[in-house]
C-alpha cells in the first residue's frame, strides 16, 4: 500500500499516553495525544476548538522537548461521551523539532516492523523512541 503522507506518524496513545496543553486566544485546553508527526497531531479533547483556531503548544517530556510550535485546527469531530478528535496542522515548527519528531516516528515504525518480522534484536538504547518505549522487548 502506498503511503501518501509527507511525514511518518507516531501512534503515541498506543504505548505511551501523553497529555498536552494547547494555548489559544480563548485560554488553555488539555488534550491526550493520539498520534503525532512532524506535520501535526491528533488529540482527544473535551474542548470544542473550531476549525481555523490558531494554537500554540510545546512538548516537555524526554526525549521530546521542543520550542513553542504553532498550528491550526483543521478538523474537530465529536466522538462518544462528549470527547472530540481534534486534528492540528503545524504552521510553524523549528527544523530541529520537526527532525526530532520525525526521527521518533521512524524509529518507532522500524521497531514495529522488526517485531512483526520476528527479529530478536529489536531494541537498542540509541533509539530515539527508547525513553518513551514500554514494550516488553525493551532492553533495560
Amino acid at each position: 500500500m502506498l503511503n501518501r503522507r509527507k511525514y511518518s506518524r507516531l501512534p503515541v496513545i498506543k504505548n505511551v499516553a501523553k497529555e498536552i496543553f494547547i494555548s489559544t486566544d480563548k485560554g488553555y485546553f488539555q488534550g491526550l495525544i493520539i498520534n503525532l508527526s512532524a506535520g501535526g497531531l491528533l488529540l482527544l479533547m473535551y474542548a470544542d476548538l473550531a476549525v481555523g483556531t490558531n494554537v500554540c503548544l510545546l512538548f516537555d517530556y524526554p526525549p521530546l522537548e521542543t520550542e513553542p510550535i504553532f498550528g491550526e485546527v483543521i478538523r474537530s469531530t465529536k466522538t462518544k461521551a462528549l470527547v472530540r478528535e481534534v486534528a492540528i496542522k503545524f504552521t510553524s515548527i523549528t527544523t530541529i523539532d520537526a527532525k526530532k519528531i520525525n526521527r521518533l516516528a521512524i524509529d518507532y515504525i522500524d521497531c514495529e516492523n522488526k517485531i512483526m518480522l520476528g527479529a530478536l534484536d529489536v531494541c537498542r538504547k540509541e533509539c530515539s523512541y527508547y525513553n518513551l518505549c514500554e514494550k516488553k522487548l525493551k532492553i533495560k
